[in-house]
């Protein structure tokens, strides 16, 4: 009596696991998931440098709450805004000359530094560097940018021109395009004695001025770091 509704039973049976496969689809994944994929993307990253500050984007308090979570925030720092600022420490008096530090070996780096002039302390620092045979040009800001990117205007002594340029480490570190494009940037400062950069924010980071005078000769070691090609 019981066999004929068999059938029937099957069929239940099977449409209750489509429903419940249907909706397993669409569950949307958990934090944990979203932020081991987020740390696997950092895990492609070939600069040690990069692949930090991904990690740094990542993990660092994004939305912190309360006066405790603003006090979380304003103390973190990425690894290029620390070496800048570490960098200038070591300066003597109130000079603004580039400061060239040079590590030797299978991987040299070089950093050049110099503190933005009339500025109280402590005070932005523009930064060339070459490190895991990458040229950066960054500036440590004292007060953070809550953009990701943002347009500037750079004046060499006089000759002016645009370029577009991200805001990393938590708000703190600008930095110019890389490759042929930032090496392109820094060659267009060469003959200048100054450096202006403009980036239109209304805060004490929106216009710095730089002295830079003597860079195409300081650079010398950074370039040849870096393997710079053909004629600079």
């Amino acid at each position: 009596m019981s066999q004929p509704r068999l059938p029937w039973l099957i069929a239940a049976l099977l449409v209750g696991s489509c429903a419940e496969f249907a909706h397993a689809e669409t569950v949307p994944m958990s934090n944990a998931q979203v932020t081991l994929q987020a740390m696997q993307s950092c895990r492609q990253q070939t600069a040690a440098l990069e692949r930090l500050d991904c990690y740094d984007n990542l993990l660092a308090p994004v939305s912190p709450g309360g006066f405790e979570g603003a006090l979380v925030k304003a103390r973190y720092q990425g690894e290029a805004w620390t070496l800048a600022t570490e960098q200038e420490k070591h300066r003597d008096g109130n000079t603004t000359s580039l400061l060239v530090v040079q590590t030797p070996g299978e991987h040299p780096t070089v950093v050049i530094t110099t503190p933005a002039i009339g500025s109280v302390p402590p005070r932005p620092v523009l930064m060339f560097s070459c490190m895991d045979n990458i040229t950066r040009m960054q500036v440590a800001l004292m007060h953070s940018l809550d953009v990701h990117d943002i347009a500037v205007t750079l004046n060499a002594d006089g000759r002016t021109f645009n370029s577009h340029w991200f805001v990393r480490e938590n708000g703190v570190l600008l930095e110019a395009s890389r490759g042929l494009s930032g090496i392109g940037e820094i060659k267009q400062l060469f003959s200048a004695k100054t450096l202006t950069l403009d980036t239109g924010v209304g805060s004490p980071a929106g216009k710095l001025t730089f002295d830079i005078n003597g860079l195409e000769q300081a650079i010398v070691p950074l370039r040849d770091a870096c393997h710079w090609a053909g004629d600079y």
